[in-house]
């Protein structure tokens, strides 16, 4: 009994020391997976919403907009933005209507003169949905999964893992389904205040969804009586509405590949709004799939299950741990673009000009929260490109004074490239103009906030917190916008100066912020009975620490003009709920560009859209009747001399007003490895990976040779482990 027990812990240490050697690599793929054409990355925050009609934050964007297709989209390459077709046949041209209904025959006739517009947009044939149960038919071509129950469905993880799948092909009736579903008031969709007040009809169709869904609601309560709960009704059995049901004039099918759309008045923009995933086409299907009780039990639902044409579909969706998307067997003909901007072939992103899409078949992003883990990963070279976290950031890149940002040593060994872009985005810090105490339009208000903006010096903070990766705002309206002026011409006179020495905006003393606050009659921060002024921030930042640092930043230049901070952090649903009801007086917030137009920023500060009268972004409730009599003459305008002396009109009123606190336009940097192909910025669209190819054969080489195993330490354990056993060994030897 004892040699035999002795022997089996011979047997089990060697195994345990093979196992040690053998599993000393530190890929974290499946073996072969690095040399297949797969995209690797990563995500720190978990999308919530995938729904085409809600989902309106930056990461939900990256996904959802490689599995839906909107009628148009950018050209990748092209600079300044170009709006090329990509369901239609082509960009449609507008046909204007007066008052009487005559259609007016100028090309670009003045808004004054439109009474109505109309689109009319013939789409591709032959683009077929990706593969999903909703399209499953039986033998008798009806849906194959109708009123399933928990049991049968409960095996699955994920729509794609239903035995039945079936496809069908994109129609013109797609596209107004969901359009219909931006004015479902439980969706909640975040352009639909904007974009009401353009679609003909669409503002009065929300009005009959809400009568039709209390209607509902009424005969369920007739029918429960006392016990009924309506959270937990719908919740269990949500309501089923007649998307078609009312007339509605905005979005009109007039064919299986035609589909009209109505304006009220000129709205070129209008284009631009068709190549966002809120005008993507959902199938009836999906909805009604998705709806059946079963399925909410099982959290199956376009929020988390998207269906679309586009090249890739979600395979796999744990939100806390891995998204893959995975290349659309479907997806129609599609090719990589055969010309581009200057310096594009220089750039090598033609070599692939004319070649079917996409290159790559899957993308894997794994949750990784931590920047560090994150960064070491990318290094060893199984990630393929990466953000710069501050604090790797001098590990990275240098600095010169004459050259500007460029890698470090140790990147350009390793064949890194560096990319870097100014971001048509917006960082500011808006004041309530609801406020008693710091909002309002008096000269002594306007004065009190130019010099709290004043003393709020964002080329100090960018220095601090970003690594100097950011231009110092002067309004509303970022580079790459049309109407943006640099240099001199664009400087904020009422807070900032033009330094012609550094090239750069630089805010003004703070002795002119000191006089300006006896000015606004609060004389080194107090008001005319002594007392100090104290001004509450609002945020939703939590415990996060980079926060807390952040905001001792800003109540520390405060401190030097005398204004006292308060720090006011909720939970994020409260902080909603005081942006909405205008119950706060500062709060820090963001815009990056939906499409390249100035009337997506200066619509940021125009009256009928204030958070408070009307739920849209203009988050500060800002309303100045000369801004907005020069916003509605701007945004239906052509590019050109008279629009551009309007948004200087514009501007100049906003930077005197001083609704905000102009921070900053992020420049962004990002790091790609030699392999990873065809990268270009694109600021309007997050379709970009079909165009993108990795050269799987190099990552492998690479990997291996920045990730050789270490195995003296192995060896030496072994040895040790040998050495103790030899005892053991001698011992059965003399018995």
């Amino acid at each position: 009994m004892i040699k035999l027990r002795e022997k089996y812990i011979v047997r089990v240490l060697v195994l345990v020391l093979l196992a040690l050697i053998v599993g000393c690599s530190n890929d974290p793929y499946r073996p072969g997976e690095a040399a297949e054409h797969t995209f690797f990355s990563s995500f720190a925050t978990p999308p919530t919403k995938l729904d085409p009609s809600s989902a309106y934050y930056v990461h939900e964007g990256k996904i959802i907009d490689q599995i839906y297709e909107p009628l148009f989209t950018y050209h990748y390459l092209k600079r300044p933005y170009e709006v090329i077709p990509n369901t239609a046949e082509s960009i449609p041209i507008p046909v204007y209507f007066d008052k009487s209904g005559k259609v007016l025959t100028e090309k670009d006739p003045a808004p004054a003169k439109v009474a109505r517009v109309e689109y009319t947009v013939q789409l591709k044939k032959g683009i077929m949905y990706q593969n999903h149960p909703c399209f499953a038919l039986d033998a008798d071509g009806k849906p194959q999964y109708v009123n399933v129950t928990l049991k049968e469905i409960k095996k699955y993880d994920y729509p794609s893992e239903f035995e039945f799948q079936g496809t069908r092909e994109l129609k013109a009736k797609d596209y107004a389904l969901q359009v219909r579903r931006l004015a479902d008031p439980r969706l909640s969709s975040p352009v639909f205040s904007i974009i009401s007040q353009y679609i003909s009809g669409l503002a009065e169709l929300n009005k009959e969804y809400i009568e039709m869904l209390a209607a509902e609601r009424k005969r369920r309560q007739d029918a429960a009586g006392a016990a009924y709960n309506q959270e937990h009704d719908e919740k269990a059995n949500p309501i089923r509405l007649d998307y078609f049901a009312p007339k509605f004039e905005g979005f009109e099918v007039t064919g299986d590949y035609e589909i009209k759309f109505v304006l009220k008045r000129k709205y070129p923009q209008i284009i631009y709004w068709m190549c966002m995933h809120f005008f993507a086409p959902v199938p009836q299907e999906a909805v009604d799939f998705y709806q059946q009780p079963a399925m909410n039990e099982k959290q199956f639902s376009l929020n988390r299950c998207p269906v679309g044409s586009g090249p890739y579909f979600l395979e796999t969706f744990k939100a806390n741990e891995v998204i893959v998307l995975t290349r659309n067997p479907n997806y129609h003909d599609d090719f990589y673009p055969v010309e581009g901007a200057a310096g594009d072939v220089e750039a090598g992103l033609l070599i692939d000009a004319g070649k079917k899409i996409p290159f790559i078949d899957k993308q894997i992003y794994h949750l990784e929260k931590e920047s560090i883990p994150n960064w070491n990963k990318f290094l060893q070279g199984y990630i393929d490109s990466s953000g710069i976290a501050n604090d790797v950031f001098d590990q990275a890149v240098q600095i010169s004074a004459g050259d500007g940002a460029l890698l470090s040593p140790e990147m350009q060994e390793q064949g890194i490239r560096l990319i870097t872009d100014t971001d048509p985005t917006l960082w500011y810090t808006g004041f309530n103009m609801l406020d008693d105490v710091i909002g309002g339009y008096s000269t002594e208000r306007c004065k009190l906030r130019q010099a709290i903006s004043m003393v709020m010096d964002y080329n100090e903070y960018l220095d601090i917190f970003l690594n100097g990766r950011g231009v110092l705002a002067q309004g509303p309206l970022p580079p790459g916008i049309f109407g943006y002026r640099d240099g001199i011409k664009g400087v904020n006179p009422f807070v900032d100066e033009w330094n012609a020495k550094r090239s750069r905006h630089e805010r003004q003393s703070i002795e002119k912020a000191k006089a300006l606050m006896v000015e606004a009659g609060y004389p080194d921060g107090r008001d005319k009975d002594g007392r100090p002024l104290t001004l509450d921030y609002d945020h939703s930042a939590g415990m996060d620490p980079s926060f807390r640092t952040r905001f001792d930043w800003t109540r520390g230049r405060l401190d030097l003009i005398g204004v006292k901070l308060n720090d006011k952090g909720t939970d994020l649903s409260r902080f909603r709920q005081k942006r909405k009801q205008g119950n706060w007086q500062i709060s820090s917030g963001g815009w990056l560009a939906d499409y390249p137009d100035p009337e997506n920023f200066m619509f940021l500060f125009y009256g009928p859209n204030g958070k408070v009268e009307a739920g849209g972004p203009n988050m500060v409730n800002y309303s100045s009747q000369k801004y907005d009599q020069l916003f509605k003459q701007m945004e239906s305008m052509a590019n050109g001399d008279e629009r551009q002396n309007l948004i200087d009109e514009m501007m100049l009123i906003v930077q005197e007003d001083a609704p905000a606190i102009w921070q900053f336009y992020p420049v962004s940097y990002a790091l790609c490895h030699k392999w990873y192909k065809n990268v270009k910025p694109h600021a309007m669209s997050y379709n970009v990976r079909k165009y993108q190819r990795v050269d799987a054969a190099l990552r492998v080489k690479s990997q291996e040779k920045w990730n050789k195993p270490v195995y003296w330490p192995f060896v030496l354990l072994a040895g040790l482990l040998l050495l103790s056993l030899l005892p053991v060994v001698m011992k059965q030897r003399l018995k």
